[in-house]
C-alpha cells in the first residue's frame, strides 16, 4: 500500500491548481492516455556506441527497428556523470543541485575497511516523481532496476506498487526480465501501466558476451567487451517486448541512459569523474503509441523533460515544481519544442573533498568549471567530441555561461533530502568495488 503524507498531498494539490493556471493554451493532448507507458534505462550507454547513433558495429539490431518507428533525440543530456544524481533528476524533472541527490553507494578511499558505513541522500519527499504522478493518474506503477544507487532506501520505490531492486551487484538483463515475467499476469491484468526497468549490462565490469565479443577490436577488449554487453541487452530487450507486445498502439516507450562511459577520451575511463561528452551525451528515443515515422530531433533536451514528457501524454497537468519541459509537441508533430534554454549539468565528487564541477550547455556551447579548478569551453557544433578548449579566445561567452549557472543554482527551488547512513557488509563492499564506487 502507498503511503502519502499530508505534506506532500498538500502541496501536490497546490502545485496542480498552480499548474492549471499557468497552462492557458489549446488543448493538444490525446484524449486518450496510453495504456501502457514503459521506460527503459540502459545504465552507462554512450549514445555514440548505438549504430542509429552513427556507430559503425551494428551493437543494437533491435534497438535500430525501434528507432526506425520513433523520434530519436540527437543532443540529449545527462544532468549527471553517474547514477544517482541522473537518475533522481529523471524521476523528479530536476537537477541535482535541487534535489540533492548527490551521495549514494559511491565509496571513498577512507571506506574501504569491512563494517564501513555509508551516506545516502534520499529523494526528497515533497518532489513528485514519475510514479506518484502517473499513480495519481490512474496508472499502476512497477519497477525492476539492477543499480544499488536506485533502491528503495534511497527514495526510488515512492510511488511504486511493485519495486523491485536486485541484491547483487551487477544483474544481468536475464535476471531483471525473469522477474518481469514473474509479474507478467498482473501487469497485464493492469488497466493501465507504468513500468520502469533499469538495465544495468554495460555497467563495469564489462563481460565478454558471446557471440558478440569481437576480440580483434581496435578499440581495445575493454570497448569489445562494452559493445558485447550493449548487443547481449539488445537481445534481451527484444525478448521482452515480443512477451508484452509493447510495439502496440496503445504503448508509450522510452528508451534512455543514464550517462556514458569514458574510454580514455580526456585521459578517464569509467565514469563519474568528469562531464565530458563521452559522459553525459545519451541516447533518448521515445515511441508513441502507435509508431512514428523515423524522427531526428536536433533540439538539446536533458532527463529531466522525460517526466514532464510522460505527465503530458498521461493527460495530468504540468508540475510548477519540475524544471523540465515536456517534448511531447516534438514528438508528435502537433506543437513546439521547449525553445532556446540552458541546460545543466553538476557533479559533486566526495571522493575530492565534495569538489563540484559544473556544465553549462547554451547555444551551441558548452561550459565546464571547477571549483576549485579551471574552466573550459567548447563549441558543441564544430567540435561535439569537446577536443578545443577555446575559453582563452572566447572568455567572454565562458563567463556568460557560468553566470547562468550559477544564478539559477542560486536561485532555484531547493527541496530538502534527508540522509541515512547505511553499515556495508563485505560482500556488499565488494560489489561495490566490482562496479568502481569504490574509489
Amino acid at each position: 500500500m502507498i503511503r502519502t503524507s499530508p505534506a506532500k498531498l498538500l502541496l501536490t494539490a497546490c502545485a496542480a491548481a498552480a499548474a492549471v493556471l499557468v497552462t492557458q493554451r489549446p488543448e493538444t493532448r490525446p484524449r486518450q492516455p496510453p495504456r501502457r507507458i514503459v521506460v527503459i534505462l540502459i545504465d552507462t550507454l554512450r549514445a555514440d556506441h548505438l549504430p542509429f547513433y552513427g556507430y559503425a558495429k551494428n551493437t543494437a539490431p533491435f534497438l535500430s527497428r525501434l528507432a526506425s518507428e520513433s523520434v530519436v533525440f540527437d543532443r540529449a543530456y545527462s544532468t549527471s556523470a553517474w547514477t544517482a544524481p541522473a537518475t533522481a533528476s529523471l524521476f523528479s524533472g530536476v537537477y541535482p543541485f535541487q534535489h540533492n541527490v548527490v551521495t549514494g553507494f559511491a565509496v571513498t578511499q577512507q571506506m574501504r575497511t569491512t563494517g564501513a558505513e555509508v551516506e545516502l541522500d534520499r529523494l526528497p519527499e515533497e518532489i513528485e516523481t514519475i510514479a506518484e504522478a502517473l499513480k495519481r493518474g490512474g496508472y499502476d506503477t512497477y519497477a525492476v532496476t539492477g543499480n544499488l544507487n536506485v533502491r528503495a532506501e534511497m527514495g526510488f520505490s515512492q510511488g511504486f506498487d511493485r519495486f523491485w531492486s536486485s541484491g547483487s551487484g551487477k544483474p544481468s538483463a536475464e535476471e531483471l526480465n525473469a522477474k518481469l515475467k514473474q509479474w507478467a499476469p498482473r501487469i497485464e491484468k493492469s488497466p493501465r501501466y507504468l513500468l520502469y526497468a533499469h538495465y544495468m549490462d554495460p555497467h563495469r565490469p564489462y563481460r565478454q558476451r558471446s557471440p558478440w565479443f569481437d576480440a580483434g577490436n581496435p578499440s581495445g577488449s575493454d570497448v569489445a567487451a562494452y559493445d558485447s554487453e550493449i548487443s547481449y541487452v539488445d537481445s534481451q530487450l527484444e525478448e521482452l517486448f515480443q512477451l508484452f507486445k509493447w510495439q502496440g498502439d496503445d504503448t508509450l516507450v522510452v528508451v534512455v541512459a543514464d550517462h556514458g562511459e569514458g574510454f580514455g577520451e580526456h585521459g578517464s575511463w569509467g565514469h563519474s569523474r568528469t562531464l565530458f561528452s563521452e559522459i553525459v551525451d545519451i541516447p533518448l528515443i521515445v515511441r508513441p503509441p502507435g509508431g512514428s515515422k523515423a524522427i531526428r530531433v536536433a533540439e538539446p533536451v536533458s532527463l529531466i523533460d522525460v517526466l514532464p514528457t510522460l505527465r503530458d501524454f498521461a493527460g495530468l497537468p504540468p508540475d510548477p515544481r519540475c524544471e523540465g519541459r515536456s517534448l511531447r509537441g516534438l514528438i508528435t508533430g502537433d506543437g513546439g519544442g521547449p525553445g532556446p534554454r540552458q541546460l545543466l549539468c553538476h557533479l559533486v565528487r566526495k571522493d575530492r573533498g565534495g569538489r563540484t564541477t559544473r556544465a553549462t550547455i547554451h547555444d551551441g556551447w558548452k561550459w565546464i568549471g571547477e571549483r576549485p579548478g579551471g574552466s573550459s569551453l567548447f563549441n558543441l557544433v564544430s567540435d561535439p567530441s569537446e577536443q578545443g578548449n577555446l575559453i582563452r579566445r572566447y572568455l567572454p561567452i565562458a563567463d556568460s555561461l557560468e553566470r547562468e549557472f550559477m544564478a539559477f543554482e542560486t536561485t532555484s527551488r531547493k527541496f530538502s533530502s534527508g540522509t541515512l547512513r547505511q553499515a556495508l557488509s563485505p560482500e556488499r563492499l565488494e560489489d561495490l568495488k566490482a562496479l568502481g564506487y569504490v574509489q
